[in-house]
């Protein structure tokens, strides 16, 4: 048995979100969906986050993918399981809501992709990343999973077979007796998927307060920020936490493949602030990489390095997302083989596609979770494969600050700041 499990559909979704349960239960084992049935029984007693890998496929090879996950989830008999979606509403969230409802016998799903510390938040049904709505942002552009309407219950409706409901941020004002009367309403009117604003980690709260007290046979759906409102209501473990320390060395390897307009800012900051060099590869280069290793490649004997995506230019949906994939596999075999023959001190991996093929590259079975640095930049050690042992933090690409990096390198480094930054 164990005692949490987070079903997501990419892997630094997974890592961001299963963190939050680490004052619940520990330790964490951050797996791929193809990883599971190896894992059989073995791990017992703390919580399991599974990626799918499933985003980018169609919806009903993202609801097959995301049954058989939650079967192997499902045998391992854990209290809690948690349905993690994209903050920023990519992916195939309705079908696979609906497999995990039938196959866990669920009443109903709690819909809350809010995640308000990163600047996500739902107001009168429309979906804002920091202050824009959703089909103004960046994700608009987004090159494999474009969002173009804002309205999260319409986005709902048009992917799940169950009648969807909404509750109003006005709704939480009356508290928590008007948030279950509200419900009571819906679910009576045969609206078993129900979706919540939310403006603040305060509503978010009352949402998961909501479900465990008065709805416990309800799936909890959302990104980090409910993941963390779900934990306030569980209780802690007795024992104390140990301590993790940042420091671990100079020779960081940043691999950043995300084609967020986020990230591009934060490398930037890096580069100018840190002085941290970086070595951009195009989307178009062979799949072993060998056109970007023709000689030893980057060098991590003198510090931290960054490899870079350039951005993959989308000429059409289907196109796009063969282009993508391609591009993120080519950028891991060249990760993979700096790493092999330099080995640093920590990875650092943006990206949920990225982060995944690394890992892949370097043949690790898993990851196990040890804390947050900062919002959303989780740390953990890479389990088995190549680089077994190895400290690695994960980052989703719209993820942070424009400082963030320049933030983590100085955590992993201890290096003073070399330069200053100019815009």
């Amino acid at each position: 048995m164990i005692q949490l499990a987070v079903i997501a559909d990419d892997l630094t979704g997974a890592a961001d979100t299963a963190i939050q349960f680490r004052r619940i239960s520990a330790p964490i084992l951050l797996v791929s969906h193809r990883h599971l049935s190896a894992l059989g029984l073995e791990y017992t007693g703390g919580t399991l986050a599974v990626y799918t890998d499933s985003r980018h496929l169609s919806p009903a090879e993202a609801a097959a993918r995301v049954r058989r996950a939650g079967l192997s989830v499902k045998e391992l008999a854990p209290r809690v399981i948690y349905k993690k979606i994209d903050s920023c509403l990519r992916g195939n969230i309705g079908a696979e809501v609906d497999a995990l409802m039938g196959l866990l016998g669920c009443e109903g799903a709690f819909i809350a992709p809010a995640f308000p510390a990163q600047g996500r938040t739902t107001f009168h049904d429309i979906h804002f990343v920091r202050g824009v709505p959703l089909a103004a942002s960046e994700i608009a552009r987004d090159p494999v999973s474009p969002i173009r309407d804002s309205r999260l219950s319409k986005l709902i409706a048009l992917q799940s077979r169950y009648p969807v409901g909404r509750i109003d941020v006005t709704e939480f004002d009356g508290g928590l007796g008007r948030l279950q009367e509200a419900t009571d309403n819906l679910l009576r009117q045969g609206r078993r998927v129900i979706v919540f604003d939310a403006t603040s980690q305060q509503q978010l709260d009352l949402i998961a307060c909501l479900a465990r007290d008065h709805f416990p046979r309800t799936l909890l759906t959302g990104s980090a920020g409910l993941a963390l409102a779900l934990a306030q209501c569980l209780p802690a473990r007795k024992e104390s936490l140990p301590r993790s320390g940042y420091l671990v060395g100079h020779r960081v390897l940043f691999v950043c493949g995300s084609a967020s307009d986020v990230l591009g800012e934060q490398v930037e900051a890096l580069v100018k602030q840190a002085g941290v060099p970086r070595h951009v590869l195009t989307p178009g280069l062979p799949v072993d990489g060998r056109n970007e290793l023709a000689g030893e490649g980057p060098d991590l004997s003198a510090g931290a390095v960054i490899l870079q995506l350039a951005p993959v230019v989308a000429e059409g949906s289907n196109g796009a997302r063969v282009s993508t994939d391609l591009a993120c596999r080519a950028l891991a075999v060249v990760a993979a083989e700096v790493i092999r023959r330099h080995r640093p001190d920590a990875l650092f991996l943006c990206g949920g596609d990225t982060a995944a093929q690394v890992l892949d590259a370097v043949r690790a079975t898993g990851v196990w979770l040890q804390s947050e640095i900062l919002p959303g930049l989780v740390q953990g050690k890479i389990k088995g494969g190549d680089c077994d042992g190895l400290t690695v933090v994960t980052k989703a690409g719209a993820f942070g600050e424009c400082d963030t990096l320049v933030q983590l390198y100085a955590s992993l480094t201890g290096k003073a700041l070399v330069h200053e930054y100019s815009s």
